[in-house]
């Protein structure tokens, strides 16, 4: 009986102590993304899927990343780019994930399983 009286007693310590963690973590701005509703059509010159939802800036200074979500599969999504960028000068399939590489590695594409959609990360190295 006092096992069963001490696991919820155990559980709601975890449980306050976790609240606590959290309330004393503090973000720092300049990592934390900005998700807009609305998504740009472009990227440091790359494409976005069209009608791209749910998009996470992490920086506008390069190195960049945007972050969002294609209504489309993994394999859709990636003809796209094909069709837009080119050829990747690398391509590889990376634990699911379909990873593009353009300009030396300095412009990735990484397109994820996403339900029955995608989600496409996008990094920018540098521009040149």
């Amino acid at each position: 009986m006092l096992k069963f009286i001490l696991k919820p007693a155990t559980l709601l310590m975890m449980a306050i102590s976790s609240n606590l963690i959290a309330d004393e973590l503090v973000i720092d701005e300049q990592v934390a993304p900005t998700v807009s509703k609305v998504c740009p059509t472009d990227f440091f010159a790359l494409p976005l899927y069209p009608n791209a939802k749910f998009c996470q800036l992490f920086d506008t200074k390069l190195p960049a990343t945007l972050s969002y979500f294609a209504v489309d599969d993994q394999q859709t999504t990636k003809d796209f780019y094909l069709q837009e960028l080119g050829e990747a000068e690398d391509e590889e399939m990376l634990k699911g994930r379909i990873v593009l590489q353009y300009e030396k590695g300095e412009k990735v594409v990484i397109i994820s399983k996403d339900g029955a959609g995608s989600q496409v990360d996008i990094l920018v190295k540098s521009t040149s």
